[in-house]
């Protein structure tokens, strides 16, 4: 889909310049194609975009991680952050024994 709306506008883009008297060089060309492309790229990416932000904010409850003498690392919950509530489990996610 991303890759149909460069071709369109590389390709309406001679039309245009047919029309005009005053022809876009190449690199109008590269310019507004990769326009194009960095914002369907970023149409496609918003969505993943504010997740990644949603789990930022999880992150800072919790302290940098501790590795102790025995190999095992701690990584504790920081004393005012908010109390944790795990996700509820739906029927998917059961396992059936």
């Amino acid at each position: 889909m991303k890759h149909i709306a460069l071709i369109a506008s590389l390709v309406a883009t001679p039309l245009w310049a047919q029309e005009s008297s005053e022809k876009p060089d190449g690199w109008d060309l590269l310019q507004e194609g990769g326009r194009l492309l960095l914002e369907d790229l970023m149409d496609d990416l918003s969505p993943l975009l504010e997740d990644l932000q949603g789990l930022m904010v999880d992150l800072n409850s919790y302290e940098p991680p501790v590795i102790l003498p025995n190999g095992d690392i701690l990584i504790r919950r920081k004393p005012d952050a908010p109390e944790y509530t795990p996700p509820p489990v739906e029927d998917e996610d059961a396992i059936d024994l």
